[in-house]
């Protein structure tokens, strides 16, 4: 009987603390009512324009001075069956031979060839092998050919100047809502990037002290043969019969006779001169600009609105400019005779230019986000000057990338 009244006692006290433990409980939290309160609206507050900038081209000047040295080297004046190489021909030792011949008169043969044994025939002041290549190498010195090597030295203190044309870039821009100006306009601040082209040659004749150095080879008395002409040289014709008929081999074949027409020269200079003068055409000069530079811009940029759809925007700031550029220069001489005398030089090179810009183009918005802009544009970063050096060529060209104008005009997107 205690035992049950003891676990009744329990089951009580049990219940009865239970009930306590609920009543110290808090409440359970409602859940808030929403209905009564504003839709959110997120307002764009970057802008992202990308288009295209069209500016004016880089103003461009060309100086400097320069040598186009002989290609050949003609030798010393005096000595015989040398070789010697002209701008416009050349003079070889002599290559004319005459059989070997055993003590009854016959030529010796070779056994290890089986063909005949030659040898040179006796100095004779002449030789067979040369070349010459205009016709005006004959009409100075009458029964002479003559044969010159040239070179020139450019001495033009002359600055020529050439605009690069105008060039079509990439742009590319993002501005950040910053608020609004006397309560009223919005300013934004503005940070972007554009690239452009730098293209510039010009081409001119220029003042250069032209020195030949002509060799006279006597002809002997002979006929001088037709420019462009190389001896040895030999003839072919057939051999015909009393009546004019060919004659043929045993094979079959139309039998032939070669005939030695060779002109023979003298196997060295009779006289060399030297002449030196200051020459106004013969020496041309092309000087080129070619390369890209980047614009990076970053400024304060104020909205004038007009309509709900249509606006103006200026924009001021500072920009850096990165050019790269190749400066290339070919001086050509075309001398009296012979080819064209060329010799090219070029420098590659980068600077980084401190400048400034100001922007002013209209806006119209196509819908909430999405648009059109065009406008003007004005920027200048100074100028700077590049420099070709080498063993011919001392040459500068200076790239003035100061107040250029132009347009630009691309979409526009609000994020």
């Amino acid at each position: 009987m205690k035992p049950f009244r003891l676990a009744l006692t329990l089951a009580v006290l049990a219940g009865l603390l239970r009930a306590a433990d609920e009543e110290r409980r808090a409440p359970p939290v409602e859940i808030p009512d929403f209905s009564n309160l504003d839709e959110y609206v997120y307002e764009p507050r970057s802008t992202l324009t990308f288009g295209f900038r069209y500016v004016s081209g880089a103003k461009t000047s060309f100086a400097g001075t320069g040598r186009l040295p002989s290609p050949e080297d003609p030798g010393a004046p005096r000595g015989a069956n040398l070789q010697r190489v002209y701008h416009d021909g050349a003079v070889q030792p002599d290559g004319r031979v005459v059989s070997r011949l055993d003590s009854s008169g016959n030529p010796i043969i070779d056994p290890q060839t089986n063909n005949p044994v030659f040898d040179p025939i006796a100095p004779d002041g002449r030789t067979n092998a040369w070349n010459y290549t205009s016709a005006n190498q004959l009409t100075a010195f009458p029964g002479y050919v003559a044969f010159n090597s040239y070179s020139a030295t450019i001495d033009d203190s002359a600055v020529r100047k050439k605009d690069s044309e105008s060039t079509s870039g990439l742009d590319i821009a993002m501005s950040r809502d910053m608020g609004k100006l006397f309560g009223r306009l919005p300013w934004t601040l503005t940070a972007g990037m554009s690239i452009n082209d730098i293209s510039a040659n010009t081409a001119d004749n220029v003042r250069a002290r032209v020195q030949t150095i002509s060799d006279l080879y006597s002809l002997f008395g002979q006929v001088p043969p037709d420019a462009p002409y190389t001896s040895p040289s030999t003839s072919t014709t057939n051999v015909v019969d009393a009546a004019g008929n060919p004659l043929l081999n045993d094979d079959g074949s139309t039998r032939t006779v070669t005939t030695d027409t060779s002109v023979l020269i003298s196997n060295e200079p009779a006289a060399r001169t030297t002449t030196s003068v200051i020459d106004a055409t013969s020496v041309a000069n092309r000087w080129q600009v070619k390369g890209a530079y980047y614009t990076f811009r970053a400024g304060p940029t104020v909205t004038l609105p007009f309509f709900s759809r249509l606006k103006a925007t200026v924009s001021l700031g500072a920009a850096l400019v990165y050019s790269g550029t190749t400066y290339t220069v070919t001086q050509t001489f075309t001398p009296a005779s012979g080819a064209e005398i060329a010799d090219t030089s070029f420098s590659n090179d980068t600077k980084l230019l401190p400048g400034y810009y100001a922007d002013a183009s209209l806006q119209f918005d196509l819908t909430e986000r999405t648009g059109f802009y065009a406008g003007a544009i004005l920027q200048s970063a100074g100028s700077y000057t590049q420099a070709v050096e080498s063993a011919n060529a001392s040459y500068s060209t200076k790239i003035d990338l100061a107040n250029q104008r132009g347009i630009r005009a691309g979409m526009s997107y609000r994020f």
